[in-house]
């Protein structure tokens, strides 16, 4: 057989083998095609959905986070806890539903500054930390837990639009970024009263109950409100420093405690004894 005649015999194969390579290569085209157009269908109805749904989600939350509603201030974090320790604290106590924690660090470092904000999904867990938690112990050290301020509204630190409405017959006012060395109740005293007169055991502040180290808050009582407003005020302008430290102060419409001690470690309530507010005169009445 010539060279001609097995060229054209093999042909007829070659070419089937070549029909079958292309339509083999052509059909993985189309299933990569295919695969890619389901892809694409896919991530838009994806799109959609999070159009429809999960954005509105994410925006609730933050929405929530922005809040005070559902956020609250905590103060007296231990230095050497963490973040986890702390979420731990209020799951423990039956809130589970925490959206966000904002607890600052030193930036030498690297540990909790001691106080933040944590925000929570219902007002009711909210509630819950403020009625139920406040008081409690985190690694031996006792937690302050209040209300957050509006950031537009003049907290403790004060704004542009001033600090909020006095409540009705406040006479005690909650101060903080006091020195955690170096002073008593007689320094915290001798600065308020300028504001008023303060009220007989009125100043009373936070320590470690095994240390006697200052947490750097307080309460003073004045016996009119007027001297709690002129406090506030005040440390708004700029004008209450002690040690060097500005006074960060706000009404404080919590109940009053008896267990505070004081630097020698003798309960406040042993000193002065339960006692309970007569707004209309600034007297109090033991038990």
């Amino acid at each position: 057989m010539s060279d001609d005649e097995k060229e054209v015999s093999e042909n007829p194969v070659k070419e089937e083998e070549e029909d079958k390579e292309k339509a083999e290569n052509e059909g993985e085209e189309g299933g990569k095609s295919k695969r890619k157009r389901k892809r694409k269908r896919k991530k838009k109805n994806n799109e959609n959905a999070d159009e429809s749904g999960e954005v509105g989600v994410s925006t609730d939350a933050t929405n929530k986070a922005d809040s005070v509603e559902h956020t609250v201030f905590v103060e007296g974090i231990p230095f050497v806890a963490s973040e986890e320790q702390v979420k731990e604290f209020f799951t423990s106590n039956g809130i589970t539903d925490i959206l966000e924690m904002r607890l600052p660090r030193w930036q030498d470092s690297g540990r909790l500054r001691g106080f933040g904000h944590v925000v929570f999904n219902s007002v009711e867990s909210r509630n819950k930390a403020i009625n139920e938690l406040n008081g409690k112990h985190l690694q031996n050290r006792y937690l302050n837990i209040q209300a957050a301020k509006d950031r537009n509204g003049g907290g403790p630190e004060g704004s542009s639009k001033g600090p909020r409405a006095q409540p009705e017959g406040c006479r005690t006012i909650f101060v903080r970024n006091l020195p955690y060395n170096g002073i008593d109740e007689r320094d915290v005293a001798d600065l308020f009263r300028s504001c008023g007169k303060i009220v007989e055991g009125g100043v009373r502040l936070t320590r470690n109950y095994q240390t006697k180290q200052l947490k750097g808050f307080g309460y003073v009582e004045f016996k009119n409100p007027e001297g709690a407003f002129s406090a506030v005020q005040r440390a708004h302008k700029g004008t209450l420093h002690l040690k060097g430290r500005p006074c960060r102060v706000d009404y404080e419409e919590g109940k009053m405690k008896g267990s505070f001690r004081n630097g020698e470690g003798k309960l406040w309530q042993a000193q002065h004894g339960s006692v309970y507010d007569d707004q209309s005169n600034g007297k109090r009445m033991k038990r």
